[in-house]
């Protein structure tokens, strides 16, 4: 009986050392890397790479000055860019803090070379260069997807209308579609299929995009639902919305860029045609000028 106690201990003591032992050396991602890494990592090369090995060792550190919030709410904000480059989130977070490393190093040393404000804004621009990658990645990845959501949903009306079920119809455009809304509607049918119900899955699609065209989309399709809408009819109608917004927006941008068009003109053609005028009337009169020079 005392021999089974000890080998018991010991067994504890074994599964109680090894437990701390993956507390001691976890970054905390392990289990959000397991649900959303992508199934190939391509190996990265040049500057990518130098990042990777300058942030390794800094890769723990970052993780526990995140916290768990913090790294949840980026992996959703990486989650919503659809992921550049293949980006995950423990990358991110190691390529952060090498950036952090180069803003640390290259700002002092051009501030010991006397230049400490160009020194403070290139530290800034570093230390900031990942987060408005991912802003940026994700506004152009939302464009996309307000872009595509129109004609995508003319092909589903009219798959529907043929006669298929609504989930077949979506499968079938999906698989005619290859960008950014294709990918988001297939990670939705992938959520159908493992038991989410339909709500739930375009309820998920809303959430993961903040395009105004998916929520009127996805609202309007809930709607129809349940109010019991022919879903080809309800399709029509919400691709002809979606159409209509999309084309507002289309105008309401350029109405923003022709002042700003106007700036870049003014800024930069008119001090050259002040140049050129100046410098006519001083060569043409460059000897009544030189008289009273």
């Amino acid at each position: 009986m005392l021999d089974l106690l000890i080998a018991a201990a010991a067994a504890g003591l074994v599964a109680l050392g090894m437990t701390g032992f993956r507390l001691v050396t976890s970054t905390g991602l392990e289990d959000v890397e397991a649900e959303y890494a992508p199934s190939a990592e391509p190996r990265p090369r040049g500057f990518i790479a130098v990042l990777d090995v300058i942030g390794a060792p800094l890769l723990s550190t970052a993780v526990r000055l995140h916290g768990r919030a913090r790294l949840q709410r980026l992996d959703t904000m990486i989650r919503r860019a659809g992921r550049p480059d293949g980006v995950t989130l423990t990358m991110f977070v190691r390529r952060e803090a090498a950036f952090l490393v180069l803003a640390v190093a290259f700002g002092l040393l051009l501030t010991l070379q006397g230049l400490w404000m160009f020194g403070l804004l290139l530290a800034l621009v570093l230390a900031l260069w990942m987060r408005l990658w991912l802003f940026l990645a994700g506004n152009a990845r939302q464009e996309q997807v307000d872009s595509e959501l129109p004609d995508f949903l003319d092909v589903l009306s009219v798959t529907v209308t043929a006669g298929l079920g609504f989930r077949q119809a979506l499968e079938r455009v999906c698989e005619l579609h290859d960008g950014a809304l294709a990918a988001e509607m297939r990670t939705a049918l992938q959520e159908m299929n493992v038991g989410t119900s339909r709500r739930q899955a375009f309820i998920a699609l809303r959430e993961r995009n903040r395009s105004a065209a998916v929520g009127t989309f996805v609202t309007a399709m809930l709607q129809a639902e349940e109010l019991g809408v022919p879903l080809a009819d309800a399709l029509t109608d919400i691709a002809s919305d979606v159409r209509r917004e999309h084309a507002e927006n289309v105008r309401r941008k350029a109405s923003r860029a022709a002042p700003l068009v106007s700036l870049v003109v003014t800024l930069t053609i008119l001090p050259g045609a002040l140049i050129l005028i100046v410098s006519s009337v001083l060569i043409a009169n460059a000897g009544v000028l030189g008289g009273i020079l």
